[in-house]
């Protein structure tokens, strides 16, 4: 059987010169729409897609977007976009739960590691998941991905979430799509 698992739109922005960037994603919806059709992939999706862009979508389109993956650490923790997907049955996937490193310096993920006896990135990759966010981090190095698995033996306290939540300061340290229309 040849079928993709998950085919996402990477980004909301074409760079296409005659058309507008509404357009081409309506384009590029319209024949992804056709492989889930088809069965080529089990599920199609979107990132780095605000709600914005998906209101646009849900006009230009017939199938709702299965995933939309986006930017989400404590230092970027975009609720109102998480709620917006959750109220539609968009599954909301999170990537870069590290930060790209700025997390694991931070002083309060630190203190929270060592209360909880873990390495800061087990304590940004359990908050994520706790917050019920399909969390997604990133390591080519084999001891790495193995820490990162190992989360779901403990909890954080919903006070130290609730810390954690507000490091939301609205930094991006991959792109920021905001500026996209």
């Amino acid at each position: 059987v040849s079928f993709l698992d998950l085919y996402l739109i990477h980004w909301p922005d074409a760079q296409v010169p005659s058309k507008s960037n509404r357009e081409i994603r309506a384009e590029t919806w319209g024949a992804m729409e056709e492989l889930y059709e088809k069965g080529l992939c089990k599920s199609i999706g979107v990132s780095n897609f605000l709600i914005s862009h998906l209101e646009q979508l849900k006009e230009d389109c017939v199938i709702t977007p299965h995933v939309n993956q986006v930017e989400y650490h404590p230092f970027q923790r975009p609720q109102e976009l998480v709620d917006y997907c959750r109220s539609r049955n968009i599954v909301f996937e999170g990537y870069c739960p590290l930060a790209k490193g700025e997390a694991l310096t931070h002083p309060t993920v630190i203190q929270l590691a060592k209360k909880y006896g873990r390495t800061p990135a087990q304590i940004c990759i359990c908050w994520s998941i706790q917050n019920g966010i399909v969390t997604i981090p990133k390591s080519t190095k084999a001891e790495r991905i193995e820490e990162n698995c190992k989360v779901f033996d403990f909890t954080i306290a919903e006070d130290d979430v609730e810390i954690l939540n507000g490091m939301h300061d609205g930094r991006h340290v991959s792109w920021d799509p905001s500026f996209i229309v």
